[in-house]
């Protein structure tokens, strides 16, 4: 897999490091007509709220997969499996088919075989949502297939996001805002995202539904070592560049290291250049590294 760095300027980047006196808060969570037109409105309108249940549902309840344990769990540690296209392909079809059950059994199949929470993460969901996005882009899904299937796939990982977060580093004082970028209707790219971040100890918070405005009051408010944006599509190009702008105007941290990353990352090599951001990322994982060169941990608590 391509984890390659893409800079807006050559070098490392330099953050402005936190004042004695920053501010400092706990992790927040916060992601009757025959016509065929009448119809069509009809069916979608259904399925948008059926989205808007599943969204709800998965914010008020994240119920974990079981984990590995006994033989199984060594035989993790000891020769962990590796994730092939076969796999991937299996989850796209289970989600496009509305088995949300099938798509959890897959994966703690996989567990029980030995595959690694990061790997699961990154070779089987990533690439399984990326293969639904182009199935999108080509035309052989619709918005709705597309929308559902995703997150039935987001809630396989909210499933396992406990077990990702507690088997990660210790907590630290650094602080990540990751949002999607303004007008997403997909999100999984920056959730995802946030669970590396906490998974390396970051203190982050995280929403699918943080408006323009709330990502900006809460940059004025609190201090952020990084922001991160998941860009999905090329018409969110301009509203994140002005994101950005207004980022560097008004967080508290000037210094503040902004990264944008999401599906468009794959086919946009300037992306950081466009939108004005630091740097790229073209996964969760990578996205972590570079963070973590730019901030290093702080385990000293901070008073608020």
């Amino acid at each position: 897999m391509d984890r390659s760095l893409h800079t807006a300027e050559d070098g490392p980047f330099d953050a402005t490091r936190r004042p004695d006196g920053a501010r400092q808060t706990g992790q927040h969570d916060r992601s009757g007509s025959a016509s065929p037109a009448d119809h069509r409105v009809r069916v979608v309108l259904k399925s948008m709220l059926e989205i808007d249940l599943i969204s709800r549902l998965m914010n008020a309840h994240r119920s974990p997969l079981a984990s590995t344990s006994g033989t199984a769990g060594a035989a993790a540690v000891s020769n962990p499996m590796v994730i092939d296209t076969a796999q991937v392909q299996a989850l796209v079809d289970v989600s496009l088919n509305g088995e949300a059950q099938s798509a959890r059994e897959l994966v703690s199949g996989l567990r029980d075989r030995g595959a690694s929470l990061e790997s699961i993460y990154l070779d089987l969901i990533t690439p399984a949502a990326r293969h639904i996005g182009a199935m999108w882009e080509a035309d052989t899904c619709d918005f709705v297939q597309v929308t559902l299937a995703l997150l039935r796939i987001q809630q396989v990982m909210y499933d396992l996001s406990p077990d990702f977060i507690r088997d990660g580093a210790e907590p630290s004082s650094r602080r990540a805002l990751i949002v999607p970028a303004p007008g997403s209707h997909h999100t999984l790219g920056a959730a995802m995202v946030a669970d590396f971040f906490r998974h390396d100890g970051w203190d982050v918070l995280s929403s699918h539904e943080f408006s323009r405005a709330d990502v900006l009051r809460a940059l004025r408010q609190e201090w952020f070592d990084v922001v991160a944006v998941s860009i999905s599509a090329p018409n969110q190009l301009a509203s994140t560049g002005a994101l950005i702008s207004d980022i560097r105007k008004l967080s508290s941290n000037k210094g503040i290291l902004v990264m944008v990353g999401g599906p468009l990352a794959q086919s946009v090599p300037d992306l950081a250049t466009r939108v004005g951001a630091d740097c790229v990322s073209l996964d969760a994982k990578q996205a972590v590294d570079v963070a973590g060169r730019a901030v290093p941990a702080r385990r000293t608590s901070v008073a608020n």
